[in-house]
């Protein structure tokens, strides 16, 4: 059993190193860093040393590319966006969102430069954390913003173009079969060449898609098979996270999702890793943490995430009712969960 924690939130290299210190000694195997573009523009050499300070521990270091143009899981807000506000999403009212487009060429060559900073600083592997469209009011906590039916994108230029050559006709204005399919493959075709151009520089890669059975209709990839077979995807996962957005129940969402892992992990022989909520969980709520890690391994998952360290503490909107407790209880049932692997 593996086991791994996602951290954001400190910049301070002293107070990131107890942090970490901590994270050892709780018996951790590896660490999500939540990398941002702030950190790629302003605290390059602050990463590095983060990650020198994880490999003294003994942590292997993984970097996620944390609200990167607005287009990866995560709260961090993105500065490219503001920068290229030509390439950003066109909805289906007509309106531009702050995230880039899936098929712009400019977007790429920004997580490239990501990754070429990531690699640098030497990271052990890079994980791709919920590639998505523009996903309505999931992660837009507080605006009005309309029904999904006027606001699924993306309807740029150049993705009417793409559809056009792809399909022979015009993009339609709802968001029928042939529409998500082609966003999937945009999904798709980004992760390919991330994947493709982390593996060519000696870097693992993992992928984390969204889970199936989300109550959003704009986010998540309704087939995870092609990705599966991406030459260089060396761990993949899920992240159902009962208590995000709209609760669903704890068991009926992780199970399922934790077996869809483990078979298509088999199918493909690629090492499987799943993610745990350690965050929003209530006052004596806690045990739910410990039930979804047990869920997990009774469906054959062999590598544990949890997000995030300490309850997302640096985020007061993550919070949950106790942050050590919360904290602790996952801990406790990590450890558990290994010792008897």
């Amino acid at each position: 059993m593996r086991t791994g924690v996602a951290y954001f939130g400190n910049r301070t290299v002293r107070h990131v190193a107890a942090d970490l210190e901590d994270i050892a000694a709780s018996g951790f195997d590896y660490v999500v860093h939540c990398s941002t573009e702030s950190d790629l523009i302003w605290g390059k050499e602050t990463m590095r040393e983060i990650y020198r300070i994880s490999h003294e521990l003994g942590l292997e270091v993984h970097a996620d590319p944390w609200g990167v143009a607005g287009v990866f899981g995560g709260e961090a807000m993105s500065k490219f966006v503001t920068w290229e506000t030509d390439i950003c999403q066109v909805l289906a009212d007509g309106s531009r969102i702050g995230a880039a487009c899936l098929n712009q060429p400019k977007l790429m060559d920004w997580l490239h430069a990501w990754i070429d900073a990531a690699v640098d600083q030497g990271v052990d592997a890079l994980f791709f954390d919920e590639l998505h469209w523009y996903p309505g009011d999931l992660w837009y906590i507080g605006r009005i913003i309309g029904p999904d039916s006027e606001r699924w994108s993306c309807r740029c230029d150049v993705c009417l173009e793409l559809f056009r050559d792809r399909y022979g006709h015009e993009m339609p204005a709802v968001l029928d079969d042939e529409v998500r399919a082609f966003r999937q493959q945009a999904v798709y075709d980004v992760t390919v060449d991330l994947i493709g151009y982390g593996h060519a520089q000696g870097v693992r890669n993992g992928l984390c898609l969204l889970p199936h059975g989300m109550t959003f209709d704009l986010v998540g990839v309704p087939d995870w098979t092609p990705f599966l077979q991406i030459p260089g995807l060396d761990f993949f996962g899920t992240d159902p996270y009962w208590r995000a957005g709209a609760e669903v129940p704890l068991e009926p969402y992780v199970r399922p999702n934790a077996a869809a892992v483990r078979e298509i992990c088999a199918t493909f022989g690629v090492p499987n890793q799943f993610w745990i909520q350690g965050y929003n969980l209530p006052n004596g709520a806690e045990w739910e943490a410990a039930r979804a890690i047990e869920i997990a391994v009774e469906e054959g998952m062999t590598d544990l995430a949890v997000w995030a360290y300490r309850g997302c503490e640096a985020m007061s909107a993550l919070w949950p009712g106790n942050i050590d407790t919360t904290w602790e209880t996952v801990v406790r049932a990590l450890q558990n969960a290994n010792d008897c692997s």
